[in-house]
């Protein structure tokens, strides 16, 4: 298994000291909306790290709706036609589709039309992510951050009805914690399961040795769901230069203990 830290371009080197496997920085960081010299400008913090960005969150900016009355399918396409290619430059195999504020159902607005717009976009842009040869993680957000696509089970299902190897679901154990989904929909959900995302179920932070949750269940669903890729730390530390190096070799021991 693979452990990965959220964090921006400018942490990779921190990210690579304490022992980290990959960072996962947002895709804003990216510059989709910027021409090629400001990127490589970007990239250039990347320059002889030791690691890569195997995976990218924050996909779609709140202000580009992919429900609703003023989604636009071809500003998205475009947005993310400019962005998968660079991700694909700085290492990216994953990209994870949460971007609650873009895929908000608005109030009033018909719950399957807005699935059936989401399953539009995921559909479109699919041969855009195959050609960078990445694949899109449809992410669970809780409901306090989200009204659609909640649970683990329905980012798989999304997945099973996109039908494209492009397109496949995300496990993130605070979501699933947030609205108290078990744990066994993880294994329901292993043939769509593309990537993983780890805090403390409660507080969000990141996860440390007595901090009063046991870790080895959650290992324990992804072995058996044979899940062997990544999982990213998502979550806030105190301080990351302390805390990181205690909880990446807690985390380590837990999933071989799992």
């Amino acid at each position: 298994m693979k452990f990965g830290l959220c964090t921006g371009l400018d942490g990779v080197q921190l990210a690579g000291k304490i022992g980290f496997d990959y960072i996962e920085p947002a895709v804003a960081t990216l510059l989709p909306d910027k021409p090629d010299q400001d990127f490589a400008l970007a990239a250039s913090t990347m320059a002889g790290a030791k690691l890569k960005a195997e995976a990218f969150n924050c996909f779609i900016p709140g202000t580009l709706k992919i429900t609703g009355p003023a989604a636009n399918l071809d500003s998205l396409k475009q947005y993310v036609a400019a962005a998968l290619p660079r991700a694909a430059k700085l290492g990216a195999a994953v990209v994870v589709f949460g971007s609650g504020a873009a895929r908000r159902v608005p109030d009033g607005f018909p719950m399957d039309k807005a699935k059936d717009q989401i399953a539009a976009f995921l559909t479109a842009i699919a041969p855009i992510a195959a050609a960078s040869k990445i694949t899109i993680a449809i992410e669970p957000l809780h409901k306090g951050e989200c009204n659609i696509i909640n649970l683990v089970t329905e980012g798989s299902e999304l997945a099973r009805r996109i039908n494209n190897p492009a397109v496949r679901s995300l496990a993130d154990l605070y979501h699933i914690g947030q609205d108290h989904e078990p744990l066994a929909n993880i294994v329901v959900a292993a043939p769509m399961l593309a990537h993983v995302h780890i805090a403390h179920p409660v507080t969000r932070k990141c996860p440390l040795p007595g901090d009063g949750f046991d870790y080895k269940t959650f290992f324990r669903a992804l072995k058996d769901a044979k899940y062997d890729a990544r999982v990213s730390l998502e979550c806030s530390f105190d301080d990351l230069a302390k805390q990181g190096p205690v909880s990446l070799a807690y985390l380590r021991e837990e999933w071989k203990k799992a």
